[in-house]
This record gives C-alpha cells, sequence and structure tokens, in this order.
C-alpha cells in the first residue's frame, strides 16, 4: 500500500486542531487532519435532532480577544447574536449585561445570606480586582492573530503599552493562584457562600479564573446558525487550500523515528511534523518512544508517559436534552436563553462524594444508597441551562423549543453505576429528577410538554472523545503538581513535547482550557510547527 506524504499530520479535529489545520493549510503546506468521530468539532459543535439543533458541548463563545481575531485573521465570516448570561439563587436573578450587574449579584448575596454582608463586600473587593487584571488579557484583540510584520505606529501606540498593562496585571492576578473555594475559605466561614459561589467552577479552580468568569460572563456570544458553523466553516477553509480531512479514522501507533502514523485501519501516512490536538495520555499510548533514538528525547517520553498515567481529569458533564412542545418565547422571562440556575441556597455545603464512599475512596455498592445521594445532590447542585432558539429561532420548528440542561458530574461515579449494571436506570432516574426540578416551580408544565429527551453522561463524553474520564477541560486542578502550564505568560510553550517534530495543543496542553486556549494553542502550535519546517528546510509547498 502507498504511503502518502505530508507536511503536517494533525491528530484530532476538535477546535485546537481545526484552528492548526486552518492555518497551515492557509500557508500551503499539504496538511492531513485525522478525526476518528464521523464528524468534526469535538466538544465543539450541535447536532440535529428531530428538527432541533442543539450544541454538544460549548454552550455559547467567549471572546477572549482570541476567537473574533482567530476568524478575522482567517477571512471566515460568522454573524454573532447576543447571548446575555443570567445567575440566579433561589427566587433572586441577576442578567449580567454590564459591570453594575455585578453590584446586583453581590446585593442578592446580601440578602440570601444577611449575615455576611461584609464579607461579601470584601470578596467583591478581590473579584473587581481580578476584574481589571483580567481586562488587560482581553483589552485588545490578541497580537497573536494580527498579521507580521506589526506596523510601526501600532507596536508604539499599542502593543509596547499593552504589554507592559500585560505583564504587571498578570503578575498581580497570579498572587490567585490557590483553589477558589481556600480563598473563600479564608473570608468567610459560611458553607453556604462558599459553595453558592464555588460550585460554578470545577473543582480546584484557581482563584483568578474562577472569578475572573465574571468578566467572561458579559463577553458570551452566540454564532447565528449555532456553535456548528464555527465548524463548517473552518473545515471548509481547509479543504479550500487543498488540506485533507479523514474522519472515522483512528491513530493506532505513531512512529517518531520513521514520523510515520498508522491507523487503526491499517492505513499509514508519513510527516515531517506533527499536532497531537486529542487526549495527551492517548498520545503517549499510541507514540512508539522505545523508537526514538536521541536517549535524552526518549527517557523524557516515557517518564512523561508515567507520570501522567493516573492522574484525573477535571470534573464531567450530565446533560438532559429535552425537545419541547412549547414556544421559545415562554422560557424567556423565567431563564433567559443562558442560565445558571442554584434553587437552594444552601447549595453543595453539606453533600460531599464521601458520602458513598468507603475509606478507600470506593464507592457503595448499595444502589439504594447512592441514587438517594443523586437525588440530593441534583437538588442542590447548579445547573447551566440553555435554549438556542431564544437566541436564533431557526434553530428549532415553529412552536418548539429545545432545551440543554447541565451541571457537573463525577466521571468515577458514572463508570461505577455502569458497572454494577446501573446505567440504564441511572439515566431514567436522572431524567426523571432533573424534569422534576424545574417542573416543579420553574417551568409549570414542563413534564407534560417533553416530546423527546436523551441523555449525555461522563461515559458519553468518554466514548466520543477518549477524553481522560470525560474531562471537558483537560487536567483537574487537583493533581499536584499540576502536569501542564498554567500561566499566561509560559504559554508558548505548552504546545511542546518531548519528541522535536511533534507538537500539542487544545484543552489538555494548557489550563484553565476552554475554546479560546484551545484556539490559542492550536495557533501557538501552528506558528511553531511553521518555524520548524523553515528551519529545516524540509517543508515544502504544493
Amino acid at each position: 500500500m502507498e504511503i502518502m506524504d505530508y507536511d503536517v499530520i494533525v491528530v484530532g479535529a476538535g477546535i485546537a486542531g481545526l484552528t492548526a489545520s486552518a492555518y497551515l493549510s492557509k500557508e500551503n503546506h499539504r496538511v492531513l487532519l485525522l478525526e476518528k468521530e464521523e464528524e468534526c468539532g469535538g466538544l465543539l459543535g450541535a447536532f440535529k435532532l428531530d428538527g432541533h439543533l442543539l450544541d454538544k458541548g460549548a454552550r455559547g463563545i467567549i471572546d477572549s480577544g482570541i476567537v473574533f481575531s482567530m476568524l478575522k485573521q482567517l477571512g471566515v465570516k460568522i454573524e454573532f447574536v447576543s447571548n446575555p448570561i443570567r445567575l440566579t439563587v433561589g427566587s433572586k436573578s441577576v442578567d449580567l449585561v454590564d459591570k453594575a450587574s455585578l453590584d446586583v449579584y453581590a446585593q442578592i448575596l446580601k440578602e440570601t445570606y444577611p449575615q455576611n454582608s461584609h464579607e461579601i463586600d470584601a470578596i467583591f473587593v478581590d473579584i473587581r480586582k481580578i476584574m481589571k487584571n483580567m481586562d488587560v488579557l482581553y483589552g485588545i484583540d490578541n497580537p497573536l492573530f494580527l498579521p507580521k510584520p506589526y506596523d510601526m505606529k501600532y507596536v508604539a501606540k499599542t502593543l509596547l503599552p499593552w504589554m507592559g498593562k500585560f505583564l504587571v496585571n498578570m503578575n498581580q492576578a497570579m498572587k490567585f493562584l490557590e483553589p477558589v473555594n481556600e480563598y473563600l475559605e479564608k473570608k468567610t466561614s459560611n458553607k453556604e457562600l462558599i459553595q453558592i459561589i464555588g460550585q460554578h467552577f470545577f473543582s480546584e479552580t484557581p482563584t483568578f479564573f474562577a472569578l475572573s468568569y465574571f468578566t467572561l460572563y458579559m463577553q458570551y456570544h452566540y454564532p447565528k446558525g449555532s456553535t456548528q458553523v464555527i465548524v463548517d466553516k473552518l473545515s471548509e477553509l481547509i479543504l479550500k487550500n487543498k488540506g485533507e480531512i479523514v474522519n472515522r479514522c483512528e491513530v493506532g501507533a505513531i512512529d517518531p523515528e520513521r514520523k510515520e502514523v498508522t491507523t487503526r485501519d491499517g492505513r499509514t501516512y508519513r510527516y515531517r511534523q506533527l499536532i497531537w490536538a486529542a487526549d495527551t495520555n492517548l498520545f503517549y499510548r499510541v507514540l512508539k518512544s522505545e523508537s526514538i533514538r536521541d536517549s535524552v528525547q526518549r527517557q523524557k517520553a516515557i517518564q512523561r508517559k508515567e507520570a501522567l498515567k493516573d492522574l484525573r481529569g477535571a470534573e464531567s458533564i450530565l446533560t438532559l436534552y429535552a425537545l419541547v412542545d412549547k414556544p421559545s418565547e415562554d422560557f424567556r422571562n423565567s431563564s433567559g436563553p443562558h442560565w445558571f440556575y442554584t434553587k437552594r441556597k444552601e447549595g453543595l455545603a453539606n453533600i460531599s462524594l464521601s458520602e458513598i464512599q468507603n475509606p478507600q475512596n470506593d464507592f457503595s455498592t448499595d444502589k439504594d444508597v447512592v441514587f438517594a445521594w443523586i437525588k440530593k445532590y441534583l437538588e442542590y447542585n447548579t445547573f447551566e441551562v440553555s435554549i438556542p432558539s431564544l437566541r436564533d429561532a431557526s434553530l428549532s420548528p415553529q412552536g418548539e423549543s429545545g432545551v440543554i440542561i447541565s451541571t457537573l458530574f463525577d466521571y468515577r461515579l458514572t463508570q461505577h453505576i455502569a458497572d454494577r449494571g446501573w446505567y440504564d436506570e441511572f439515566k431514567r432516574f436522572v431524567t426523571q429528577e432533573i424534569i422534576a426540578y424545574f417542573d416543579e416551580r420553574d417551568w409549570p408544565g414542563f413534564k407534560d410538554s417533553i416530546k423527546k429527551s436523551m441523555i449525555a453522561s461522563p461515559l458519553t463524553i468518554k466514548a466520543r472523545t477518549h477524553s481522560t474520564e470525560g474531562s471537558v477541560t483537560g487536567w483537574s486542578f487537583g493533581n499536584h503538581p499540576f502536569p501542564v502550564e498554567y500561566k499566561f505568560l509560559n504559554v508558548s510553550r505548552s504546545v511542546l513535547t518531548p519528541v522535536d517534530s511533534i507538537k500539542q495543543a487544545g484543552q489538555w496542553t494548557f489550563n484553565p482550557a476552554g475554546v479560546p486556549v484551545a484556539i490559542l494553542t492550536g495557533k501557538l502550535a501552528a506558528d511553531a510547527v511553521e518555524k520548524d519546517l523553515k528551519r529545516t528546510k524540509n517543508g515544502r509547498g504544493r
């Protein structure tokens, strides 16, 4: 069988892989993008169900000075519509539309926890400090996505002043590296208040990132036509630039010495440079480290594989998709298009996984005990609710709505449930509980209006993406030491691997992770590959 040669092979067609492939194909490199699923996009994009378009992963897009700049630089035109975020605690809500909204949120917390008013004030002083720090990061279009060489007027009047502010403000933000719950515990002893703020975020999320979300909430946008439009436009650009995309193609082995990728169905492709834009543990499982001749690189690759193999992914997501025989406008006043809702002011203050674990951290084998705990967990947790057709009416048939309801959920518990043979019953149970949660008070008649529903669990995410523990944001911050770069000043290093001819990109490359960071690492990986191809003079155009 003929072995095809490529300048660059990119593995994984999530947003990081699509970004890297788009930039490299635009530079006339011969690019092959391999994706194991039938469709590109990974956790970004949407799927069709009975005439509705429902987002698979991200419910909205945060620009962060990156997304719009990337699209502009690549010449990709996408219309974005308003995506206001609503926060609700109990019966009190605020729409985060500007910085004055933060005062409303603070007042809601004071009314909910009046005995902690002064402590709330102190917390919000720090929130505003962090927002100011992070505003500098997002204050201009990211220079990485601007054409080079830079115009000298731009360098003098914009870039250099911004870089000075960036260095100062990032150093200040890095003072808030401790996990957000540890920070909050220093500010207040009220466990309920700590949880109401902290349970929006993944476990042990650094304070600077968690509290900066009050800035990011105001930067959400939604692509007209659903998040799938971004995936489709980038895929079209790659193909237009004569890049190749091969779906249903899973990588089985990478020989870094021969620079060959072998797929599980027996195809072999040769590369000059490779970008791995998928789960890092999977990369080291398929990498033939023993074939690396350079002893230093070989040893680093072996050590890296060993160091990562038992590390935890961040929490995963449990999502209910419901097709409802009600027009989306019926939900506007209660939820808005994008809603973070905590019904009980106690939050998860008195709820812990340890309640259903023994001292060895094994989960209970009593189904009734486990399901009772899940019922309580859902009752006190925070839900993220998205109704795409409230932003773009074309995404649901007239008179109907697609409702997406998500919450953080533990992968290991879900796997335990499956191992015990309870998985199908679990899916029916959580569907029933989530529907009842909203039908009881918030959306009367919701249950009776549902035409179809389906559950996506952490196991669904793991099966689709091979993501460690079904994580949607990369490594857990509970890993010590943390396995990848997390300081913005060092982000350019994040794309390097122990093998010179292989770069990496995506959520497993740099944390905190999300769509903007995945795009950023995709661009950085593409730039590093471009530099290496030029330096070795092995890159060739078509």
